[in-house]
């Protein structure tokens, strides 16, 4: 049952209509015409039409893990989406296509906006409930006349300043160069994900440049494209990079998504290479340390509450 849903008739109470999801069902909007019913579970998005028995109009997959709340916005033209994967996603309801896409630090369980779209409330599992504020515009200033211009007036000294320097003027003061952008970050501006991943692995970047490129690229939905269709040499450099850095608490929340995509993807054709095989196998046993290690935490701390409870009450 928690697969299905139903619709039922407010005047007699019988169920009209009943669509199976999938899986289990965590959230279902409704668009004010009545025609429309979107339901989440899973990491899957998908629009029922109403008025058509039910038909699946479309499934829309863009979160790595469980979507757990959907909302429509104040206008009713844009679906909000919050999943445990700490992103918010807000899409165009002519196109289904996502707009906007926000990342927090926690799972998010419920998200919503005031009126007018103003502000958007989203609330996390850690209990902190989040108001992110959309800036107005600023009002375009009117430009006056020259002969408006008060003289002696702010105005009337600051005239033309935006004015380019002819050829016979002497310029005073040095330019400020733009700054240069890292050759990932010109990969990333020209959507070439695949370079831009490659570059960073390979160049030996900082562990914190390298997990904030793989940020940047599950935001852009774009990782699993960018791990699939590697050979050996260019698989070796990734394996390499998650058995020295998958048990870091600052990184291991995103290495982990990207081993589970590697499992997906390679886990069929192991046993193909020994270099690769060795890998995993390494990956694998570093994974089974750490969770040892943390069970033995977790008993530790038991312990102590144990201790300092029994303090306390003595």
């Amino acid at each position: 049952q928690w697969y299905q849903r139903r619709v039922r008739d407010k005047r007699s109470g019988e169920c009209t209509l009943t669509v199976d999801h999938g899986s289990p069902v965590e959230s279902v909007v409704v668009l004010p015409s009545g025609s429309i019913a979107i339901s989440s579970g899973s990491n899957k998005i998908k629009v029922w039409d109403v008025h058509r028995s039910g038909g699946l109009l479309t499934t829309l997959s863009n979160h790595q893990k469980t979507i757990t709340c959907l909302a429509l916005d104040y206008t009713n033209t844009r679906l909000l989406s919050a999943s445990l994967d700490h992103q918010v996603k807000m899409y165009d309801l002519s196109t289904y296509k996502v707009t906007h896409s926000i990342k927090y630090s926690a799972p998010i369980l419920a998200i919503g906006t005031t009126a007018h779209n103003t502000h958007l409330v989203a609330g996390g599992n850690d209990g902190i409930v989040q108001i992110r504020e959309q800036p107005c515009p600023a009002p375009r200033a009117t430009k006056r006349p020259l002969s408006a211009i008060v003289p002696g007036s702010g105005s009337f000294f600051a005239r033309g300043k935006n004015l380019p320097p002819a050829k016979t003027d002497a310029v005073s003061g040095k330019e400020t160069k733009r700054k240069k952008l890292a050759q990932y970050d010109l990969h990333l501006k020209r959507f070439q994900y695949r370079e831009a991943f490659d570059h960073v692995i390979k160049s030996r970047h900082s562990p914190d440049i390298v997990v904030s490129v793989l940020q940047e690229l599950f935001r852009r939905d774009a990782m699993k494209r960018v791990l699939s269709a590697r050979d050996e040499e260019t698989l070796q450099p990734v394996l390499l990079f998650l058995v020295g850095h998958i048990t870091d608490p600052r990184y291991c929340s995103v290495l982990c998504d990207v081993a589970h995509i590697l499992a997906d993807l390679y886990s069929p054709i192991l046993g193909m290479s020994p270099a690769i095989d060795k890998l995993f196998e390494k990956l694998n046993k570093r994974l089974q340390f750490e969770i040892k290690v943390q069970e033995r935490f977790m008993k530790l701390q038991g312990a102590m509450e144990c201790f300092f409870t029994a303090t306390g009450l003595s």
